[in-house]
């Protein structure tokens, strides 16, 4: 006859539990750490520095899409970044959201439409605009922040 199997004990099953759970915060720690911004990614292939700031042509452009402009004795400052042209966006959108979600509907910018545009003297940061439902996805048209004021327009159904 065989000797029957012990069952582990009480410690032997929390330590292994212990274990499993630590091993699987961490692999979701790097994952989340890990992740790569859009709006850092975009900045980049625009032509902003990873950090710090880059001088050419009389223009200072900062690792978070700051930008000033020097003319001379004249300093032309542009202080809205990246990051705050798209969360100023997403908060003036919030009020088109609210409407929507009784449609199961939203609209959101794409981080990584970002580009910049220079319009009736004032400079741009431009996001695509998409409208999502349940699986689809559409283009809404394009939404203006102002480098200087922070105000949004956009062009496009929203118009």
């Amino acid at each position: 006859m065989r000797p029957s199997p012990s069952s582990p004990s009480f410690a032997k099953v929390i330590l292994r539990i212990f274990i499993l759970v630590i091993i699987v915060m961490l692999g979701y720690q790097v994952h989340a750490v890990n992740k790569p911004d859009p709006i850092r990614e975009r900045l980049y292939e625009l032509g902003y520095p990873d950090e710090g700031f880059i001088f050419s042509n009389n223009t200072i452009r900062w690792s978070d899409g700051h930008l000033t402009i020097l003319e001379g004795d004249y300093i032309e400052d542009y202080p809205i970044t990246a990051k705050q042209a798209y969360e100023i966006l997403r908060n003036y959108l919030a009020e088109y959201n609210q409407k929507l979600k009784e449609y199961d509907m939203r609209i959101e910018p794409d981080p990584e439409t970002l580009s910049e545009k220079r319009e009736d003297d004032n400079l741009y940061w431009v996001f695509e605009v998409y409208v999502y439902s349940s699986s689809s996805k559409f283009f809404a048209g394009l939404a203006y922040v102002n480098r200087e004021t922070g105000t949004v327009k956009i062009r496009g159904l929203l118009d």
